[in-house]
């Protein structure tokens, strides 16, 4: 091999690097938000909320603890998460706009959802505790029907546009929720003053913004030898302000029977509504609890 042609190819070989970072850096640069953006939401609609939480901004995670943004809510475990990743491996989505100012880049995208209410009788109804116990060879065939079903385009999407907020934190952009000017919620109970139930929520209070789902759970106890049955009535102050809190699904508005010593964990969702007066700081939940034996 000729020796201008190793002279010429060594010359080549170091100016490639800097070639290489000056055409292609900046592009990477410009998705970065997106790819946050993308990997929050796929890690979301997985219900893998401990991953996602990881993508959120260090000033709302001073708010609110990788626990308490977890349970709210309501994450998946064992296999149902590992089919709820399956099929966030499915969504699709574009940028629409990005715009970046006074220090924070909002970016809209266009995301493709499968449409996991429609693959229900796949996935037995999406009940959590059948799909985990069901065998090792039954899993994988659920996984292998939803790959089949993905690549001849039978899976029902949903689409729609989303925006977020982002900061930048050291070299990675994160989601910005901005709990900080959000609605603080808490939470308390009232029981019998026969002392026959024990109740207290699980955390005493959160902090979030309008239209965002939300979940909090009671721990309740039967402290009787026999069964009760037990149902609450929902109190929310300052009075005037409860129909901004929308309750999505409740366990408790209908009776539940405790068996004597029972002791369970109930749980509501909500959403406060985006057209909550301006100013709004604070919401109290009560649940005041009822007996009947």
């Amino acid at each position: 091999m000729p020796s201008w042609f190793l002279a010429l190819l060594a010359v080549f070989i170091l100016v490639l690097p800097p070639i290489f970072l000056f055409r292609f850096a900046p592009r990477s640069a410009e998705r970065a938000p997106f790819d946050t953006v993308k990997t929050y939401i796929k890690s979301a609609y997985a219900r893998d909320f401990k991953k996602a939480y990881r993508f959120i901004s260090l000033r709302d995670r001073q708010l609110k603890t990788e626990a308490v943004y977890v349970r709210e809510n309501g994450p998946f475990n064992g296999f149902s998460l590992d089919v709820t990743r399956k099929l966030s491996e499915f969504i699709e989505m574009r940028p629409l706009e990005t715009v970046t100012e006074d220090g924070e880049t909002r970016i809209k995208v266009d995301v493709q959802y499968p449409d996991a209410n429609s693959l229900s009788s796949i996935v037995l109804d999406w009940d959590e505790e059948r799909l985990n116990a069901l065998p090792p060879s039954d899993q994988r065939n659920i996984l292998a029907t939803l790959d089949k079903m993905q690549r001849a385009g039978q899976i029902r999407t949903i689409e729609g546009e989303e925006e977020f907020k982002l900061i930048k934190e050291g070299r990675s952009w994160q989601v910005y929720f901005d709990w900080a000017a959000g609605v603080r919620v808490s939470y308390s109970a009232v029981v019998p003053p026969t002392a026959v139930l024990h109740a207290v929520p699980v955390n005493e209070e959160t902090t979030i913004r309008p239209n965002e789902l939300f979940t909090i759970a009671y721990r309740v106890k039967n402290r009787t030898g026999e069964a009760i049955s037990t149902r609450i009535i929902h109190r929310i102050e300052p009075e005037e302000l409860r129909q901004y809190l929308d309750i999505v699904d409740c366990a408790l508005l209908l009776p539940v029977q405790l068996s004597p010593g029972q002791e369970s964990e109930f749980s509501t969702t909500y959403m406060v509504r985006g057209d909550l007066p301006e100013g709004t700081k604070e919401l109290n939940v009560t649940y005041e609890f009822q007996v009947t034996y």
